[in-house]
């Protein structure tokens, strides 16, 4: 897959405060990222560093190979962005509005307006009035318009803030239509973000603690409780992943396991599957540095 997204040993100061210190990672091209982390740990900076509403004091960031600093207007052409909602004209419909943001860019035809209204769902109320749209229309005529040029990349910074829970999985259902979009959102709905992204970046007090990849394998984390833990741990030695007797695989190979186990006349009394989510990650990562003060 192509990297599309190259962030390089980023680092943002605000006042005597480093909000941001050395952030590196990659995107590829089609994968939805999530950026999640506590309140102030630096997501919202990071992504205004990103979409150049602010500055970085150092550090390189890439877009298609192309250099945010070098070439900004280039770079930013092929990025669409929600990082705080847009100024709209309350008394005008949503289809004026979007008629407003199309001016903004060349080549952008009806056909595309229509397409992105399809996407976010919203063709039956573009003839109404922004003032009267609920917070779930409003965010996602804010989508529609932050599409508006086709853009390959998109990033949102709490897209679902405020939102009720039909109004979240109506814009989760939104982004998973675009296809050929790479998308890096932040979100704090951590069982949303579970369910959309392929790729998870834990940020906390600025820095990268931990970045997870959905992997496609067909294997699952399990635990075998036994009834003699020191001979299975012998026998399963090749399989275990760390000090308990925790394996990694695909459901035959368990099933070998449990066979082997047993005809080495050890009760299994329990084969439980380990639940390994973002919630448990992210409680992982604050607690941990909640011990470092």
């Amino acid at each position: 897959m192509k990297k599309v997204i190259k962030v390089r040993n980023v680092s943002k100061t605000i006042g005597k405060k480093k909000i941001l210190n050395n952030i590196s990672f990659d995107i590829y091209e089609g994968e939805i990222v999530g950026l999640v982390g506590p309140n102030g740990a630096g997501k919202s900076t990071l992504l205004k560093v990103m979409t150049g509403l602010y500055s970085m004091n150092e550090g390189e960031i890439y877009y298609y190979d192309i250099n945010l600093n070098e070439n900004f207007e280039k770079a930013m052409s092929m990025v669409g962005t929600l990082i705080e909602s847009p100024d709209m004209y309350k008394n005008l419909s949503g289809s004026k509005n979007l008629e407003i943001f199309k001016t903004m860019f060349k080549g952008i035809d009806e056909n595309t307006v229509e397409e992105i209204v399809r996407i976010v769902e919203m063709e039956k109320y573009l003839g109404r009035k922004f003032k009267t749209y609920s917070l779930g229309m409003k965010e996602r005529l804010a989508i529609a318009s932050s599409l508006i040029n086709k853009p390959k990349i998109l990033i949102l910074d709490e897209p679902t803030n405020g939102l009720d829970p039909v109004g979240i999985r109506n814009i989760m259902n939104t982004l998973k239509e675009l296809k050929d979009t790479t998308i890096i959102i932040s979100s704090h709905m951590l069982s949303e973000i579970e369910g959309l992204c392929t790729k998870v970046i834990f940020i906390n007090n600025g820095e990268i603690k931990n970045i997870r990849v959905k992997e496609n394998n067909n294997k699952k984390n399990v635990t075998f409780e036994v009834d003699d833990f020191s001979k299975a741990k012998l026998i399963l030695k090749d399989y275990c992943i760390n000090d308990n007797i925790e394996v990694y695989e695909t459901d035959e190979d368990i099933s070998k396991i449990n066979k082997e186990l047993v005809l080495n006349n050890i009760k299994v009394y329990r084969i439980h599957e380990s639940e390994d989510t973002i919630e448990k990650d992210f409680f992982k990562m604050v607690n941990k540095d909640e011990k470092t003060y």
